[in-house]
């Protein structure tokens, strides 16, 4: 018998929708529950020899429950340390749950014509899914307040907002860049003038004008869900949506530039009355790290931009981690020994299981002069907060409710109750350090070529 109670498996759902996916995930929705199934992808076999180890690894995996642990491993870091990071209010619980190869049969076949074609070099891994809440929908504890029919989400992939100071010599930031690296490849037809820096900035004018070009070319970067059906992206940008969401039908000039406000605000609100337990940032252990160390003067640079306990400021706050940047953390990579791509991740949690009494962010902060692949955890855990995602999920309200409610915002043309939510939050490989440098060098060469054409 395999190593999983019967309380794990998932019951087949009669109604699914495929959400979308990323490099290392599909998501699928869960309408009735309102919950996000998020199984794991892994590289699809190119000959019959390939197809057959899947078969043998998959039931090797059934009997000894490697990618199982595998999933209890990533979870374990979602929740000991990313959440704790980013804040409990922003992010879900979690609950590992394990899927049937019919189960994984009927996923696969009904989400053939629904995939990218980009994207189907990848197919679902076996024995690593997990359940979340889904963000595209209002958490239940508001089911009892009057809204009107439909609920709206907006997606964003904000990106990253922060330069380490060896990474702020460059004219513009590393999104920016790679954009022409794209268009090179002919991953994108457009190259969007959006910049996550202008969206971390915190100031409004800059930020409104991010979300602007978010809209005018979202890439896989923005999203806006109907019900938590897509109804912008881009693929179709379906500027009737705005329509929808104010119920007005007013110039798409105006509701654009109050789209962008509302939105903007919900970005730097901190919409929950006390944050405080949520994260780290007043342990003194880790200010007088910050302080003391020989680059926390420039570090400092990207400290009280956003309000605190805002979305946004959680997410920077965690990009801030890496000091170094990717050249001289690879450098630091490739001078040191073998180590498995996970290996830290349990390593990090066996230490945060014996060190109660101290916080992640500071726990993080000692680990920088370990002599394992410990020393990286600043580099890694900011690679995540720097391509993670967040979900802005907001209703009409047909009611006045409290002036005390943090997360009611209202614009000209109605009020609105707001719930943000931010995920893909598990932990990526130490063969991510190796990734990003030689992506940088190919960024590097791109621009030369242009610079070479001008």
């Amino acid at each position: 018998m395999p190593p999983y109670e019967t309380g794990m498996f998932l019951k087949t759902p009669k109604e699914w929708m495929y959400r979308g996916e990323g490099n290392c995930n599909i998501v699928i929705s869960l309408p009735r529950t309102k919950e996000i199934l998020r199984i794991r992808k892994t590289e699809k076999p190119k000959s019959l020899l390939g197809w057959l180890l899947v078969f043998i690894s998959d039931f090797f995996y059934w009997y000894c429950g490697k990618s199982f642990k595998d999933e209890v491993r990533d979870l374990g870091f979602y929740t000991k340390v990313m959440r704790p990071l980013i804040g409990n209010q922003y992010t879900s619980d979690s609950k590992q749950v394990f899927l049937t190869r019919k189960q994984m049969q009927i996923f696969k076949d009904g989400l053939i014509k629904k995939r990218p074609e980009f994207r189907q070099n990848k197919t679902l891994q076996y024995g690593r899914a997990s359940l979340f809440h889904d963000f595209a929908f209002l958490p239940m504890e508001y089911d009892h307040l009057q809204f009107c029919e439909n609920t709206f989400s907006v997606e964003i992939k904000p990106k990253q907002g922060y330069r380490p100071p060896k990474e702020q010599i460059y004219s513009n930031c590393f999104f920016c860049m790679n954009q022409y690296l794209k268009l090179d490849k002919k991953l994108i037809k457009y190259r969007t003038k959006y910049c996550p820096e202008d969206l971390f900035s915190g100031d409004k004018l800059r930020m409104k004008m991010a979300l602007r070009y978010l809209m005018e070319v979202p890439q896989n970067n923005f999203k806006i869900f109907k019900n938590g059906l897509v109804h912008y992206d881009d693929k179709q940008k379906n500027m009737g949506v705005l329509q929808e969401i104010f119920e007005t039908d007013v110039l798409e000039e105006l509701l654009i530039d109050e789209f962008c406000d509302f939105i903007q605000r919900c970005l730097i609100t901190n919409t929950v009355l006390d944050s405080s337990s949520d994260n780290n940032d007043s342990c003194k252990d880790c200010n007088n790290f910050k302080t003391s160390h020989s680059i926390a003067i420039n570090h400092n640079l990207y400290e009280n931009r956003l309000p605190k306990g805002s979305v946004l400021e959680r997410i920077l706050s965690v990009q801030t981690l890496d000091l170094e940047g990717t050249h001289s953390t690879y450098k630091k990579l490739s001078k040191s020994g073998e180590w498995e791509n996970y290996g830290f991740v349990e390593k990090l949690l066996d230490v945060l299981d014996n060190r109660k009494e101290k916080c992640v962010r500071c726990t993080i902060f000692e680990m920088v002069n370990a002599q394992s692949e410990l020393m990286f955890l600043p580099y890694l855990i900011s690679a995540i907060a720097k391509d993670c995602s967040l979900m802005i999920t907001f209703r009409k309200l047909k009611q006045d409710v409290g002036a005390d409610m943090k997360n009611v915002f209202k614009t000209r043309y109605g009020t609105f109750l707001v719930s943000i939510g931010v995920f893909d939050l598990y932990p990526k490989p130490l063969s991510t350090i190796e990734k990003h440098y030689k992506r940088n060098k190919e960024i590097f060469k791109a621009l030369k070529k242009r610079e070479a054409l001008t």
